[in-house]
């Protein structure tokens, strides 16, 4: 944390040449200092600016990435075709940008190595095997992080909880 402290400034200019944006920059630290805070390294960092630039860099390809999806989910949502809309009641659409931007909450809220895995696989199509290769992690690691985003979610995303029957789902 003395190393976050010491190096704030640094690394906020840091992320903010590599991705434009002064506001962007510091919520991407402040989100760092938090993984950092809640999870500490398990190992000693012997180069703690170099990791901590490159914790930052990752935090900040996560939330682009994320930043792009949600903004292409709702560019989609915004094209719907004329010949649909007088289907669709106001309520039903109403509905479904709530139930839309409460699974986009739901993705946006998961750890961020599972919210990765469920990204790449999910939505980018990303073979399994392919993303723990990409990640440097088993592919048994892969899979449990899956797990762990598709139980998130059908725990906690009300048409998920339909799909299922409506009974509770158990993590």
């Amino acid at each position: 944390m003395g190393a976050l402290a010491l190096h704030y400034d640094d690394l906020v200019d840091y992320i903010r040449r590599r991705f434009q944006g002064g506001q962007f920059a510091r919520e991407v630290i402040h989100d760092v200092c938090l993984q950092v805070l809640e999870k500490p390294p398990q190992q000693p960092v012997r180069l703690p600016f170099a990791f901590l630039r490159k914790a930052s860099f990752n935090r900040a390809i996560d939330r682009r990435r994320a930043d792009v999806l949600r903004n292409a989910r709702f560019e989609a949502v915004a094209e719907v075709p004329d010949w649909h809309v007088h289907e669709l009641d106001g309520a039903a659409v109403l509905d479904f940008e709530q139930q839309l931007e409460a699974l986009l909450a739901i993705i946006d809220s998961l750890p961020a190595r599972a919210r990765q895995v469920f990204l790449l696989h999910r939505i980018h199509g990303m073979p399994q095997r392919e993303i723990a290769t990409e990640l440097g992690v088993s592919a048994n690691m892969v899979t449990q992080h899956f797990a762990r985003a598709v139980r998130t979610i059908a725990r906690d995303w009300e048409p998920a909880r339909r799909a299922l029957g409506g009974g509770r789902c158990h993590p």
